[in-house]
């Protein structure tokens, strides 16, 4: 194989991000501080919230959000999107909430939900792709919104993070904001900002309250966990965060210019909702036989591709207790789907060609 040419995961970095990091690294305070807090602030700004917990990931996020909502009020049920990650779902079977999957549609999001209430509804927009966020949630559901792959997207005007009584989001050096690891949950309901606060940091008070006596020092509260960021990721993420709108163009453009060039290919690219932010190119083949020899031919000419998000949850070695519930587009994307890089700050155009090249030679070789 080739050395990897076109990659799956850009981080877009110049001085801006190295300086962030000389100036924490002389600052000598590289655990969670004053860089942490700034970029909280400039995350809930951002978001159009009154509250950004950071933590150490997003699956880490996923984590306190489900735990904090069970801290407020135990949860029994959640309905939740067949295809996502594997720390969509996680969290919620830890704290033994019964699952019911929720098919996607051509959009590869999760379809509007008819049934009884949940206790929890997570919504999960996929790939950078708004889901359905914006809708009136019944009396007694809970709405957690999975926004891990999709910061910097909107839905009518708004950040997708605005949406949901608590979303999270992901800092993987992958994804739409690049900061190496870290994540964070936006809410604005102060009992659920206090609650990831204390979960995020060994149950403490001393999060969030400065103690009175010298013994409320060290109060734990509640049993926590300890998923605090660095500031090193934090400062690095400020500087990010300020360019986040000017990726997205420069992602959205390279997005259209490859299903362009791909338009006569034998492959279906998902319906993409206005405000989208994708950070990488993704479509099914028609014909999923082909994906293993394509997959193939791909890495070999250096260019490197994956399936896409975390597939089908029914299908994996983990979702087996759910097999007899019925997904069958997710499951479609789980046998069919593929995934390619997006760069959020040049023009991919050797890459797409490149790329194209290859798809034509496999996917149709008379």
């Amino acid at each position: 194989m080739e050395k990897i040419w076109y990659p799956t995961a850009y981080k877009a970095w110049d001085e801006e991000e190295r300086d962030a990091i000389a100036r924490v690294l002389a600052s000598d305070r590289l655990t969670m501080g004053e860089e942490t807090a700034a970029f909280e602030r400039a995350l809930a700004v951002y978001n159009s919230r009154k509250h950004a917990i950071c933590v150490n990931s997003g699956s880490s996020a996923n984590l306190i959000a489900v735990a904090a909502l069970q801290c407020k009020e135990p949860r029994r049920c959640a309905v939740v999107p067949a295809l996502a990650w594997a720390t969509t779902y996680a969290p919620l079977v830890q704290h033994r909430i019964k699952l019911s999957l929720l098919d996607c549609d051509a959009t590869w999001n999760a379809t509007a939900y008819i049934g009884p209430v949940p206790d929890i509804l997570v919504g999960c927009s996929i790939l950078g792709n708004p889901a359905r966020l914006d809708m009136v949630l019944p009396e007694g559901c809970s709405f957690l919104n999975d926004n891990c792959e999709s910061l910097g997207a909107e839905i009518y005007g708004h950040p997708v993070g605005s949406y949901g009584d608590i979303a999270t989001l992901s800092f993987y050096h992958s994804h739409q904001l690049s900061a190496v690891e870290g994540g964070a949950c936006l809410t604005n309901d102060d009992e659920l900002a206090d609650l990831c606060r204390l979960l995020r940091d060994h149950g403490l008070t001393r999060t969030f309250k400065k103690a009175d006596r010298f013994e409320d020092e060290f109060n734990f509260k509640l049993f926590g966990y300890n998923v605090r960021p660095t500031d090193i990721y934090s400062a690095i993420g400020r500087v990010q965060l300020r360019k986040l709108d000017r990726h997205r163009v420069i992602r959205r453009t390279n997005w259209y210019d490859f299903f362009s060039a791909a338009d006569k290919l034998p492959i279906t690219a998902p319906v993409m909702t206005p405000g989208f932010n994708p950070f990488g190119i993704h479509f099914t083949l028609d014909d999923a036989s082909k994906r293993q020899e394509l997959a193939t031919a791909l890495r070999a000419g250096g260019i490197d591709c994956r399936m896409p998000v975390g597939g089908s949850f029914r299908m994996c070695h983990y979702g087996q207790a759910w097999k007899h519930q019925q997904t069958p587009y997710a499951d479609k994307i789980h046998r069919a789907g593929m995934f390619l890089g997006n760069a959020p700050d040049f023009r991919m155009d050797e890459q797409i060609e490149r790329t194209v090249k290859v798809m034509k030679r496999v996917l149709t070789p008379h």
